[in-house]
C-alpha cells in the first residue's frame, strides 16, 4: 500500500511539474512567434499543473511545507488567468 502511495504521489508531482514547465515553453514560444499571423495567446490548463504539484507533494510521506503553494505564483498560466479575471467581468458587464 505504501508503494502505491509513492507511485501515485510521484506521478502526480512529475505530471504537475511537466505541465508547469510546458507552460513556460509555450510562453516563450508565444513571445518569439508574436509577429506571425497565427500566434495565439491561449491558456489551456491554468490551474492543473500547480494543483497536481500540491496534490503529489501532499501524497508523498514528507513534511508538508507551505512554500509549495508558491507554485501557483510561479505558474505563468495561473497568474495570467487570475490577472485577466477583472477584464473578463468588465467585458461581460458591458
Amino acid at each position: 500500500m505504501e508503494l502505491l502511495r509513492y507511485l501515485l504521489g510521484s506521478a502526480s508531482l512529475l505530471c504537475g511539474v511537466l505541465i508547469v514547465f510546458a507552460s513556460y515553453v509555450r510562453q516563450v514560444s508565444n513571445f518569439t512567434n508574436k509577429s506571425k499571423e497565427n500566434g495565439k495567446w491561449s491558456s489551456p490548463a491554468p490551474f492543473v499543473g500547480p494543483v497536481l504539484v500540491v496534490v503529489g507533494y501532499a501524497t508523498l510521506p514528507i513534511e508538508f511545507s507551505s512554500w509549495i503553494l508558491l507554485v501557483f505564483v510561479l505558474d505563468p498560466d495561473t497568474v495570467l488567468t487570475v490577472l485577466s479575471i477583472p477584464y473578463l467581468f468588465k467585458g461581460i458587464r458591458k
